[in-house]
């Protein structure tokens, strides 16, 4: 990252940290119908494995990257609806608790309660609560409590087009308070389970589409912290 970098690249840099946020969290949100699995293979295809080629990322951004990539390529209309189902049940397995219930093994709930509290809603009211004071609102059909890990994730993509828009209206300071309300967020809540949840979601993945998800997703959150204080030492 370049020292003393402009409103426009910020901007830039922002714009796209929040795509990447917002394509973890829906892979957490529900079963990944034939839509996003285009949605996917387009943007693996195209932009996310020439970032990975050109831009010196850690090693399980790359690797999860180039999986999808190699899962995606030269996959046919059939092939797509086969993984479609494949997924249904591996996401059933991991995030509704479906093995969890069978074997007694695996991701009990994808929420920050349960990770850090060891009980649902222990930290619900709380994330509700600094969600609110941010504009940020779910969708009414998303039933899950809000410290759900894709909720957790569309936040840190909502603060980051927050800011980037501002930046792109040469609005620094007010920019600069969305830079701040990531990095609080990140440091008090999902720095301190995201990278738990995702080392168990690439142990327990039954698929390699999830397996890449969760290196993703490691790789991204591991490297968080330095990146944004990074960014908001190098902000006009």
């Amino acid at each position: 990252m370049e020292p003393g970098m402009n409103s426009r690249e910020i901007a830039r840099i922002l714009s796209g940290r929040s795509s990447v946020y917002s394509i973890l969290g829906r892979a957490y949100e529900r079963e990944v119908d034939l839509e996003t699995l285009s949605m996917y293979s387009s943007i693996v295809s195209g932009f996310l494995r020439k970032y990975v080629q050109e831009v010196d990322v850690n090693a399980d951004i790359r690797e999860g990257v180039m999986e999808l990539y190699n899962i995606f390529k030269n996959m046919s209309n059939d092939g797509l609806r086969a993984l479609e189902l494949d997924l249904a049940v591996d996401y059933a397995d991991m995030f509704l608790g479906v093995k969890y219930a069978r074997e007694g093994k695996g991701i009990p709930h994808p929420s920050e309660s349960v990770y850090i509290k060891g009980r649902m809603y222990e930290i619900t009211d709380q994330i509700s609560s600094i969600y609110m004071n941010a504009g940020f609102l779910k969708s009414p059909e998303f039933r899950e409590p809000d410290d759900h890990i894709a909720l957790e994730l569309y936040f840190i993509a909502h603060l980051s087009r927050k800011a980037a828009e501002l930046f792109e209206a040469d609005d620094a300071g007010v920019a600069m308070k969305y830079l701040g309300m990531q990095r609080e967020f990140l440091l008090d809540h999902l720095l301190r389970w995201g990278i738990r949840l995702a080392d168990d979601v690439i142990e327990n993945a039954g698929t390699d589409f999830y397996r890449a998800i969760g290196k993703m997703t490691r790789g991204v959150l591991s490297s968080e912290e330095e990146f944004i204080d990074g960014l908001i030492a190098r902000a006009p």
